[in-house]
């Protein structure tokens, strides 16, 4: 049978479909990933006391400096009030500053009187010696008065103590204590979490090594019922490897701005396969 003649169409169609089936296709490598809050942290106290109150709950979203709960600071409280009363107090540097004024004066008479010799030397050495001394009082006065102004700060310190703060931002994941309860260096209060923003771990095969590297893009698809996906930047490649798994780890940064992706659930990690290069 004869063969039909081939037009320029389609052998045009013919090359492009032959060209397509032998260009390999574009790999994307995917592996399954987990979002974790960026810090979790065990908020507790300094000291040893009880607990007096609890002013967040399970779920708030709080701010770095926040009021999360108070200790029992009644002693704490009277000292303070004790040291601001020492601190504001000037009766003695005022004492003392009328005893210069009025030895200063004496002292000023005696040594006129000693001019025209109505009054023996031993006199004026005697009211020089007051004024000396009332200078000396003064001058320890006020270092009193400094004293107990540092007594105030030290006070109020202690006080601060007892109002356990947050220091970051996040959200309240558990509430371990409640007021009355007993509390230590190891028994923590309640857990904050920081969820913006929030990690993405991973542990892709080592044969990808050398194709993952930091400031990379990675394609975050979260598991039902979020379903979002989203776009997430590698910020750690580990340089040990897992030799039982045959896996490293990498860590990526997920923007979480407003808090409306939770933490804590799977996810799907997919990168566009780069061409080989030379070993870091």
């Amino acid at each position: 049978m004869a063969k039909r003649p081939v037009g320029p169409i389609a052998l045009s169609i013919m090359l492009t479909t032959s060209l397509a089936l032998a260009a390999p296709a574009a790999r994307a490598e995917e592996f399954d990933c987990v979002i974790n809050p960026a810090l979790t942290l065990k908020i507790g106290s300094p000291i040893i006391t009880t607990l007096s109150s609890v002013e967040v709950k399970r779920g708030d979203h709080v701010k770095r400096g926040q009021l999360l709960a108070q200790l029992d600071s009644g002693v704490e409280a009277a000292d303070l009030a004790l040291a601001d009363a020492r601190a504001r107090s000037t009766s003695e540097i005022d004492r003392d500053r009328s005893k210069v004024d009025l030895t200063s004066a004496d002292l000023a008479r005696g040594e006129s009187l000693l001019q025209d010799k109505n009054i023996p030397p031993q006199k004026v050495d005697e009211l020089r010696t007051n004024y000396q001394v009332a200078r000396q009082d003064l001058v320890t006065a006020e270092l009193n008065k400094h004293l107990a102004e540092l007594e105030f700060a030290r006070s109020q310190a202690l006080l601060l103590q007892r109002m356990i703060r947050s220091p970051v931002d996040g959200t309240v994941t558990q509430v371990l204590l409640g007021p009355g309860e007993y509390v230590h260096q190891d028994n923590p209060i309640l857990i904050v979490a920081v969820i913006s923003p929030l990690y993405v771990e991973a542990y892709p095969s080592v044969r990808l090594w050398d194709s993952i590297h930091l400031g990379d893009k990675g394609q975050v698809t979260m598991a039902e019922p979020v379903g979002a996906t989203a776009t997430a930047t590698v910020t750690a490649v580990d340089q040990v490897f897992d030799a039982a798994s045959g896996t490293f780890g990498v860590r990526l940064e997920l923007a979480n701005p407003d808090g409306a992706l939770p933490a804590g659930q799977r996810c799907r990690l997919t990168f566009e396969r780069m061409a080989s290069g030379p070993v870091r």
